[in-house]
């Protein structure tokens, strides 16, 4: 038995870790943990109807996997299937496999981050691992440039995650934008011109996909009309509110020239509600909503816009503050670090046939969590080091593959500066994408650890 043991090779032990690293998430998280907004999407998707203005795709694809098995059990294994199934491919990429790796993937795996978040039912979720399986068919593409029967099919199952990222999560398209460089890099072999080529095919392709997407998630008769635009109008509420919260010296000029009663609401009550680590207790206070109701849109994007460019320093203080709490950290406890079980209103859950739950499975996983959520492996800011380190070591070997995954974590980077502008809480679940990426960077890195002692070209 000992001697069939040492006979076991790293890559062989990798792989049965990833495999059971797949079991034991499943028997953990089945049949998932689903909050207010998993329903509230179950229910659009099921019903097919628009109601939040939440992301279509997200609802068509719950609503696709309900219809064969009712619940969100199927679309809690397959995430989990493409992120496990990611790991073992990008393993596989490598001429040797470090027992460093195997030992990464257990404690990996047993992170919140994988343990517990791969079953939580959010878009946040699908967004990471749709990007990082799409990264890993550009890194198989990558790997195999000069066998075009073998890349193409690598490139076309890369391009249909990247435009399910996209359209999940919104700001989420910076990663295929940043992939499409790396795809242009792989593609030119040194000349500028096929550099662009690629990277604008790239390009036009994922913007054609992401349309093609769109159109079947939400048919004609079921669409609703400007979702960005309250998302946009949205953020602009609560970046006034906390302009004249931190300065009371701010005045609303362009919301005073027409509606002066609701220019002095925002300022009488706004610093009373408004609050960094997130927009929700804005809502507690009727009069400044519907003061903020009364508004049009072009005088509020106006009153906005004269914010960013007339008082810049206001801007970015208040809006560092907002981005300090999403990316610091400063109290995770007020920042939603987990969530475990079932629950909803009545009214979305009973035509699902959905029982609320809180479970003694579940409350042992919040407890899990608990231990971790106080320390740097719960710190956004520890993840993008790491991103950064990552893609530092790839940029400098430079072999194919490592293009692909040096992009994700720049892109990622990327993901995460954008919430500087748009960020209105401080959930954790809104950089889980930096922390999946960068635990995924650091065990490709651990992979093969040797391969640094080299460079390679990309040809």
């Amino acid at each position: 038995m000992v001697r069939g043991l040492q006979t076991i090779s790293a890559r062989q032990a990798l792989r049965v870790v990833l495999a059971g690293g797949l079991l034991l998430v499943l028997a953990a998280d089945l049949p998932g943990h689903m909050s207010y907004d998993t329903v509230a999407q179950l229910y659009e998707g099921h019903f097919h109807v628009r109601e939040t203005w939440g992301p279509a795709i997200y609802a068509w694809l719950l609503g696709l996997a309900d219809a064969v098995v009712p619940g969100v059990s199927l679309m809690v294994a397959a995430g989990a299937l493409l992120f496990f199934a990611t790991l073992a491919g990008l393993a596989d990429l490598r001429g040797r496999i470090s027992w460093l790796a195997v030992g990464f993937a257990v404690l990996m795996i047993l992170t919140p981050q994988v343990l517990i978040y791969q079953g939580i039912v959010w878009k946040d979720i699908a967004f990471a691992d749709s990007a990082i399986a799409a990264t890993g068919c550009l890194a198989q593409a990558f790997a195999r440039w000069d066998r075009p029967r073998v890349r193409w099919p690598w490139l076309a199952a890369a391009l249909v995650l990247f435009g399910l990222a996209s359209t999940v999560r919104q700001n989420g398209v910076l990663v295929p934008l940043v992939a499409s460089l790396a795809l242009g890099v792989v593609g030119s072999r040194g000349q500028w011109r096929r550099f662009a080529a690629w990277t604008g095919g790239g390009l036009v392709a994922l913007v054609a996909m992401m349309q093609l997407i769109t159109v079947f998630a939400v048919p004609a008769p079921h669409a609703r009309d400007g979702a960005l635009k309250d998302g946009v109008r949205i953020v602009q509420n609560y970046d006034l509110v906390g302009a004249v919260t931190l300065d009371p010296t701010y005045r609303l000029t362009e919301i005073e020239k027409a509606h002066p009663a609701a220019a002095a609401t925002i300022r009488r009550r706004g610093p009373l509600n408004w609050s960094p680590d997130r927009i929700d207790f804005l809502d507690r206070d009727k009069l400044i909503g519907d003061a903020l109701i009364a508004v049009p849109n072009d005088i509020a994007q106006r009153q906005w816009l004269s914010l960013i460019f007339q008082r810049p320093d206001l801007y970015l203080r208040m809006r560092w503050n907002d981005f300090a709490w999403l990316f610091l950290s400063p109290n995770p406890d007020r920042c939603l670090p987990i969530y475990t079980g079932v629950d909803a209103p009545a009214d979305k859950m009973a035509p699902l046939n959905i029982a609320h739950r809180f479970s003694k499975s579940d409350q042992q996983l919040t407890n899990y969590d608990s231990f971790y959520v106080d320390t740097p492996l719960q710190r956004h800011w520890t993840y993008a080091i790491a991103a950064l380190v990552v893609a530092g070591l790839l940029l400098w070997r430079r072999q194919p593959a490592d293009l692909a995954v040096a992009a994700l974590m720049l892109g990622v980077l990327a993901v995460t500066a954008s919430f500087f502008v748009i960020t209105i809480a401080c959930d954790y679940r809104y950089l889980y994408i930096l922390d999946l990426s960068a635990l995924v960077g650091v065990f490709y890195v651990l992979a093969d650890p040797t391969g640094f002692r080299r460079r390679a070209g990309t040809g």
